[in-house]
């Protein structure tokens, strides 16, 4: 399949521009500036709207003014679990209100963890297949290999591809709980347009996703394996592979790269400038390849490893230098 498209709302602004701007010139930023819903989508359905789904929906809008849809275009959107914000408001709700427990009932449907799809869809009259896939760090990875099932088995012309999350006290109370750190976090949305490979235009094709879990061996490890099984079926040397996006500053992603493509090719680092971008951050690293990665033609890989034992890798066929607007 062939990424023809991307934008980005990231902790750098609004747009392709912004994002590939604040890559180079490594200023640390981690909160979307001035992102107010109504101002961005409107007061009219938006009174409850979570930020997250604002997010991707003002993202997916930028998106489609530089592609054409049809009935049959779609939406596959990665995230963590949803709306912390409103999930924890929508449960606040539920203890203190007067009994029978007269929640919002507004808040009701940003609460569910395919809120943001959903509402792209609707904003954007995206009629095609709409799916929600919910794997963390690995979200962006996932959310490409079904992308690929799906534009394989003909089920969709097109597809918005990509993965949001939203900064907030609620998701980092429930970070520190569950990582026991004091990450710094992130957040924004991130959207590329798929279609079917041909002999038109585009930004890079998709050769290969691979995914597994760590059950015997080290992350690092598994990870290689991953690395070697893309290269392998794409029948590219490592040697040929010219930018590797990875999705932390930690050593495993590091180490696998090593291992497997010996000399070490550009290496870019989103994380390092946006925080822990959650969801969103594999189709950051993407994104971040499109605009980085040279001025012509070449491999490219994206590696993740996320804390629950996942790793995973897509390997990329770049285009050509992607002009960012």
């Amino acid at each position: 399949m062939r990424i023809t498209a991307w934008s980005a709302i990231s902790p750098f602004g609004y747009g392709r521009a912004a994002f590939l701007e604040g890559l180079r010139a490594g200023r640390p930023s981690y909160q979307v500036p001035g992102f107010d819903i109504a101002e961005q989508l409107g007061a009219k359905g938006t009174g409850s709207m979570d930020r997250s789904s604002a997010l991707a929906v003002a993202a997916v809008g930028a998106l489609l003014k530089d592609v054409a849809t049809d009935a049959s275009t779609g939406v596959v959107l990665g995230t963590t679990s949803g709306s912390t914000a409103t999930q924890f408001a929508f449960t606040r709700e539920s203890l203190v209100r007067r009994k029978p427990y007269f929640v919002n009932p507004a808040l009701m449907p940003f609460a569910l963890m395919n809120s943001a799809a959903a509402q792209c869809a609707i904003w954007h009259g995206l009629t095609g297949p709409n799916t929600t896939v919910a794997n963390g760090r690995m979200s962006g990875l996932v959310a490409l290999r079904y992308a690929g099932r799906l534009l394989a088995g003909g089920r969709a012309s097109g597809l918005v591809c990509g993965a949001v999350e939203e900064h907030g006290e609620e998701r980092a109370l429930l970070e520190r709980h569950l990582s026991g750190a004091e990450n710094q976090l992130g957040e924004g949305c991130a959207v590329l347009f798929l279609e079917p490979a041909g002999p038109g235009g585009g930004l890079a094709d998709v050769v290969a996703v691979d995914t597994r879990l760590v059950v015997d061996e080290s992350p690092h490890r598994t990870l290689a394996g991953c690395l070697r099984q893309v290269l392998r079926d794409a029948e590219v040397t490592p040697g040929a592979v010219s930018a590797v996006a990875v999705s932390s500053s930690g050593d495993v992603e590091r180490a696998a790269v090593e291992e497997v493509l010996g000399g070490m090719p550009t290496m870019v680092d989103p994380a390092l400038l946006t925080g822990d971008t959650g969801a969103a951050t594999g189709v950051f690293q993407m994104a971040a390849l499109l605009g980085l990665a040279g001025d012509g033609a070449g491999w490219a890989v994206a590696t993740c490893a996320d804390r629950d034992g996942m790793v995973g890798c897509a390997l990329l066929r770049l285009l050509g230098k992607d002009v960012a607007g």
